[in-house]
């Protein structure tokens, strides 16, 4: 039986999820849709998986993103939205299709952990010119060559994403992924590069719009322009998967 967050709406987003997973010892396990709403963790539905299949059914307010857990372990980000969705959770691949918006943001998961795993195969081409006796000057000349070659493939990944989808859920979701990984907001060349772009609906995104603001006062007291009050960064969402993390198996 599924258990939903119960919400007062006059117009109402309708979502399916069908899902099958081979993840072992998965059988029996609970599985959660996980949002934050006013900073609070908030269960929007559940269910428990059989025989590897579990499905959520349920209505709310408004398109959003959530979180798939499986009991408290993130896997996967879903956006409830009109339609079914179709969700599959193996040891190579954790994939969410079928409706518009996660149709879109699958294959960018799937495109950033392409050029992740390039990334990261660049220690290996690394460790075996080692073995091999190479000279290491050429290659590391090489790796760096390529490496900046490949940032500046996800950079570009990244910002056009985002840019694409200003006015729906999507770009607030990612650019939240994006700055996440800083120690505090700052504003990047490619931050300021895409907010000069940014429409009003996005600079008006809760997430986005504290971190700008965050991010322009830490600027202004490193400037000397303001006191140096600590200003905290905005309240991530809780236990978000990275798309990097998104490509390592999980282990249930």
């Amino acid at each position: 039986m599924t258990t939903t967050l119960v919400l007062t709406f006059t117009s109402c987003t309708k979502y399916n999820i069908q899902g099958s997973s081979d993840l072992q010892n998965a059988d029996g396990s609970m599985l959660y849709l996980k949002d934050v709403i006013n900073d609070n963790i908030v269960n929007i539905d559940s269910c428990d998986m059989v025989h590897g299949k579990f499905s959520f059914s349920g209505a709310l307010d408004s398109v959003r993103i959530v979180t798939l857990c499986i009991n408290e372990q993130p896997v996967l980000p879903v956006v409830l939205e009109d339609g079914n969705i179709l969700v599959t959770l193996n040891m190579q691949k954790q994939t969410c299709t079928g409706t518009p918006m996660n149709d879109t943001l699958n294959t960018f998961n799937l495109r950033y952990q392409q050029l992740a795993e390039q990334l990261e195969d660049l220690s290996h081409q690394q460790s075996q010119a080692i073995m091999d006796g190479k000279d290491m000057d050429t290659v590391n000349n090489q790796l760096a060559e390529r490496e900046e070659q490949l940032m500046v493939q996800e950079d570009k990944l990244v910002t056009t994403f985002i840019s694409e989808n200003f006015d729906n859920c999507l770009g607030p979701y990612i650019f939240k992924i994006a700055t996440g990984g800083y120690e505090f907001p700052i504003l990047t060349t490619w931050i300021e590069a895409l907010m000069t772009k940014a429409t009003d609906r996005f600079k008006n995104d809760p997430y986005v719009k504290e971190y700008m603001e965050a991010a322009a006062h830490n600027r202004d007291v490193m400037t000397g322009v303001a006191d140096p009050q600590p200003k905290l960064p905005p309240m991530p969402q809780a236990k978000v998967p990275t798309p990097n993390e998104l490509a390592q198996p999980q282990n249930q």
